[in-house]
């Protein structure tokens, strides 16, 4: 049982670091190459950072029930998929036929008010760009991509290791 324990806080632990990992490389990007985030970016990288805070949750205090084990593998699964989700409709705008229907989503109020908070935070996640052009790619992919299919792959993983140690528990 603690072996099942210790593979659950390393595999959050690890979750948390690729989370933090994703967001520097966006703020890398952000602040060194200019490239702007559009609306859905932001909230892919808030999706993100709620990942990354559910399993910075679970890896510094894991549940040591089944039910507990499973509501935070479920958030975690449910905000990968949310997140996957965005990234899909952002590719939909990117790759997509130009219809009058499908807008870029910088027309849309940014649903925080950032002049209410510091300064730092707006540079942060302050929506400038236009979402459906392509401003970066890596290895040939857009950044939605790699934030859909990283976003599908946590969903993924998290979903095998939760019943993994829900099994565990149950033992």
């Amino acid at each position: 049982m603690i072996k099942h324990l210790l593979h659950w806080r390393i595999y959050l632990a690890c979750l948390f670091l690729f989370c933090c990992g994703m967001i520097g490389f966006a703020l890398y990007h952000q602040i060194y190459a200019w490239v702007m985030p559009c609306l859905l970016c932001v909230y892919q990288r808030l999706g993100v950072i709620v990942i990354g805070l559910l399993a910075l949750i679970g890896a510094i205090r894991a549940p040591k029930s089944k039910v507990g084990t499973a509501v935070l593998g479920g958030l975690i699964v449910l905000a990968s998929a949310v997140t996957a989700g965005v990234a899909a409709w952002n590719l939909l705008l990117q790759y997509g036929p130009r219809e009058a229907g499908a807008q870029c989503a910088s027309s849309l109020p940014f649903p925080i008010d950032l002049n209410q908070w510091p300064e730092w935070v707006g540079v942060l996640i302050r929506p400038v760009g236009d979402c459906s052009q392509i401003t970066f790619t890596l290895f040939g992919l857009s950044v939605p991509l790699w934030m859909m299919l990283s976003a599908l792959a946590i969903a993924v993983v998290t979903a095998v290791v939760t019943v993994r140690r829900c099994k565990a528990l149950a033992r």
